[in-house]
């Protein structure tokens, strides 16, 4: 294995030498304590090394071209639309028996988890057809979401309104 010290030797000697390339000439300075400095300046102290033709490397300029990346290409997804089938809306509903059912219709088929509010008050299923029974008469609000597993609302309904007529006692005709 290489150490940290003969590796940045080695990147600074290779530094050091294509700096000198573009120079052509080399001084070796020779310290007082025996080291040996090799520089591309001319010192008092420093004597000039002859380079070989075979030790001069000639580098061609490289040309550059920029780097192109691939667009990214995002998957369309269709929007997904979302619709109530029945009633309709402003609708007059006649059910003695309180019985109503919200259809819907979703286009395109996903999976996800149909809520319908009925005058702020949410029923949860997993299909898109909500049978109601034990209604009141009177006006009721309602709109369905369809949402992901992880409660994020994929589509829903404009709010609308049916109205719901039971027969009474007290119209009876005498």
């Amino acid at each position: 294995m290489f150490n940290i010290k003969t590796i940045i030797a080695a990147l600074l000697l290779c530094a050091w030498s294509l700096s000198v390339i573009s120079n052509d000439k080399i001084y070796k300075i020779t310290t007082d304590d025996g080291g040996i400095i090799y520089t591309d300046s001319p010192t008092e102290q420093g004597e000039h090394v002859p380079l070989s033709a075979d030790s001069v490397i000639t580098l061609k300029s490289a040309s550059l071209s920029p780097i192109t990346t691939p667009p990214i290409v995002r998957k369309q997804t269709k929007k997904i639309h979302l619709s109530v089938i029945s009633p309709k809306p402003e609708q007059t509903i006649r059910d003695n028996s309180g019985k109503l059912t919200i259809r819907t219709a979703l286009e395109p088929q996903v999976q996800g988890v149909y809520r319908l509010h009925l005058n702020d008050q949410v029923i949860s299923q997993n299909k898109g057809l909500f049978k109601l029974s034990g209604l009141n008469r009177g006006a009721y609000t309602f709109h369905v979401e369809l949402a992901h597993k992880s409660g994020k609302i994929l589509a829903s309904t404009p709010k609308q309104t049916f109205y719901l007529h039971q027969a009474s006692v007290l119209n009876r005709p005498n």
